[in-house]
């Protein structure tokens, strides 16, 4: 008899081990290792399940460097661009909002905003469309797309540029850079050209915003050089 009840005394104790190791009461995660397991309980109806939550050494999710991606992103962009390989470039463009061109840093409500598939057709687009207004002359910027890329977007040797910089505001002429105040949940990469005289300088910014997925996306290519 008493072995009898010896052995029900071991299969409770047995029983009771297991139970506390599968709710994870026994169980304790390193605080060296980089993630951790959590176990936690369901309600009365549903079976107990362990749910894997995963950290880095600090307890919080591992940040990507997105100035270095989006570096990288803006230099594809532009060699596509020396290229005049706008069916590619349309790939790059956000979605909703398209690609917005600006003649000039200061950004306007008024600047051609193009779907990724109106970028995409630019080489057999021949029309002429005002995309805003010279400095100093005052007259209608009036080009096709291909004009309008070579005269205002890869007008200098981008592909070597002289420096590059990443959510610079500072302005470099005398017209207000507002692209961060136009596109507030941006970042831009921007592409600086010395030129042969001290005035003769130009930038490239190639805005990009986020999408609905979380992929950053070109948005705006905002040109930048010395006005009157």
């Amino acid at each position: 008899m008493k072995l009898f009840r010896w052995g029900i005394a071991g299969v409770f104790l047995l029983v009771t081990i297991m139970t506390l190791n599968d709710t994870g009461i026994l169980n304790s995660a390193d605080e060296n290792t980089v993630s951790a397991v959590e176990t936690r309980m369901l309600t009365k109806h549903h079976k107990q399940e362990a749910v894997p939550v995963f950290f880095n050494k600090k307890g919080k999710e591992k940040e990507e460097d997105v100035e270095t991606k989006l570096k990288e992103q803006a230099n594809q962009i532009i060699e596509l661009l020396a290229d005049q390989n706008f069916e590619e470039l349309a790939n790059y463009v956000h979605e909703e909002k398209g690609l917005l061109y600006s003649p000039y840093v200061n950004v306007s409500e008024d600047d051609l905003v193009f779907e990724p598939s109106e970028v995409a057709a630019f080489k057999e687009d021949t029309e002429e469309y005002v995309w805003g207004v010279e400095d100093g002359s005052g007259f209608p910027i009036e080009l096709t797309p291909v004009e309008y890329h070579e005269e205002y977007v890869y007008q200098a040797d981008y592909v070597n540029p002289d420096q590059v910089t990443f959510d610079n505001t500072d302005s470099r002429g005398n017209m207000i850079n507002n692209i961060k105040e136009f596109f507030p949940q941006s970042h831009h990469v921007e592409f600086y050209k010395e030129g042969q005289e001290e005035l003769d300088w130009s930038s490239l910014y190639v805005v990009f915003e986020s999408n609905e997925q979380g992929k950053w996306k070109l948005v705006a290519l905002v040109n930048d050089q010395w006005t009157i």
